[in-house]
């Protein structure tokens, strides 16, 4: 089975006009721009489609705005199928979407929580004289030789992005960025000006942390049912109040996105689909994922239906958690031989795996699927199996299925 990424683009992916087909053609694009019109007090629709250029280019409104539309074209993709999704992810903003679509947040939550993210990093950008420049061109570690070097001389400038090791993004004041952009430029780099508000992911943000924090407190944060790589650690969340506790500090830290994108490359990630407008993730996807398959839905959404499509057909050839651990049952050496202890734990317990194998597996609660595995540590402690081949046992099946959500009634041995 190829494991799936999804990712969602965060501020800058935004243009006038964007989900334009999405909203006309999907019902469900329409109710979602409603829902969160309500909460956010004016029309996504007008602003996306007939106001000025400038206007859904504010960061109070692209993120909003961004947030809804790559959420409402994630739940059109997925309609009608069972897309089997290994791991989620976003570049900033999209980190946010990325939670939504795992189940960690409520869409109401969601647009609340982005609404205070884009008004509060706005108002702090305000009148701040400082912005972002991409360096591309020039390798990560020369670039960050560079910015140490030009800050001896009292300079401001921070990285803010890490998106690939030939592009890094590069904060600070007005005045400093033109002094780093000369100063690249003679050693070879190409410095592009971003067309931003002003010094996002460094410590400039930093006036807009009260107000986003006490959002962040106001919001119910749960573990998301599909892993969710962190922008600012580069690896998956653990636990819901690392989300809250991160999503913070996001603000004023670099994207780490080359980090996520080497994390899920060394799991053998092999399909990658950027869910949002344009597809400014898969030009910086595309060669950075070796074989990966890197493809846009907002370009290509008949092509990435297709290739649902048969991803979801070969899931439903793989063994489920119940085929698993049918297999790991008949699979371990027995060295218990009390007959009544053997009948009771291993012969009646199968029994029940291969009853539960009947039930149509596509749709198994999260409890069978737990009683299943519950079925399996009884039958591996009745013969006697080390207890560390039983975790092994566990965890195999776990990682197999993407049943990351799942524990044994015992805890202790699943992860």
């Amino acid at each position: 089975m190829k494991d799936l990424v999804i990712v969602f683009p965060g501020q800058g992916s935004q243009f006038a006009g964007m989900g334009r087909k999405w909203f006309d053609e999907h019902e469900s694009v329409r109710d979602r721009f409603g829902q969160a019109s309500d909460i956010v007090g004016y029309s996504l629709a007008d602003l996306c489609f007939t106001a000025p250029p400038a206007e859904v280019t504010r960061t109070r409104y692209a993120q909003v705005s961004l947030l809804v539309l790559s959420y409402s074209m994630y739940e059109v993709m997925t309609a009608g199928r069972k897309v089997p999704v290994s791991y989620l992810t976003g570049h900033s903003l999209g980190e946010i979407t990325a939670l939504l679509a795992a189940g960690a947040l409520t869409f109401e939550d969601a647009v609340r929580l982005v609404k205070v993210r884009g008004e509060a990093m706005e108002g702090c950008a305000a009148d701040s004289g400082t912005g972002m420049i991409a360096t591309v061109r020039m390798p990560v570690a020369d670039v960050e030789k560079c910015v140490e070097d030009f800050n001896a001389a009292g300079h401001d400038v921070q990285v803010a992005n890490y998106n690939g090791e030939l592009q890094t993004v590069l904060s600070g004041s007005l005045d400093s960025l033109k002094g780093m952009t000369a100063y690249l430029e003679d050693r070879g780099a190409r410095v592009v000006k971003l067309n931003v508000a002003g010094a996002f992911h460094s410590t400039f943000m930093a006036g807009a942390l009260p107000e986003y924090t006490k959002a962040l407190s106001e919001v119910t944060i749960t573990e998301p049912a599909v892993p969710v790589y962190s922008n600012v650690t580069g690896e998956a969340y653990e636990s819901a109040e690392a989300i809250r506790e991160t999503l913070a500090v996001q603000l004023t830290s670099p994207v780490r996105w080359s980090d996520i994108v080497a994390s899920l490359v060394d799991r053998k990630a092999a399909v990658w689909i950027e869910v949002g407008p344009k597809q400014v993730l898969k030009r910086m996807l595309t060669g950075a994922v070796g074989s990966g398959e890197v493809y846009s839905l907002d370009e290509e959404p008949d092509r990435v239906g297709a290739v649902l499509d048969h991803l979801v057909e070969l899931k439903k050839r793989e063994p489920g958690v119940v085929g698993l651990c049918l297999g790991a049952a008949a699979a371990t050496r027995n060295r218990n031989f009390d007959a009544d202890e053997y009948h009771n734990g291993v012969v009646l317990s199968y029994r029940k795996l291969q009853e539960l194998s009947k039930l149509d597996q596509e749709s198994l609660s999260d409890q069978q699927k737990q009683t299943a595995l519950d079925l399996l540590l009884t039958i591996m402690r009745t013969k006697r199996v080390a207890e560390a081949e039983q975790r092994d046992r566990i965890e195999s099946i776990l990682r197999r299925t993407r049943e990351v959500g799942l524990r044994t009634n015992e805890g202790a041995l699943a992860t």
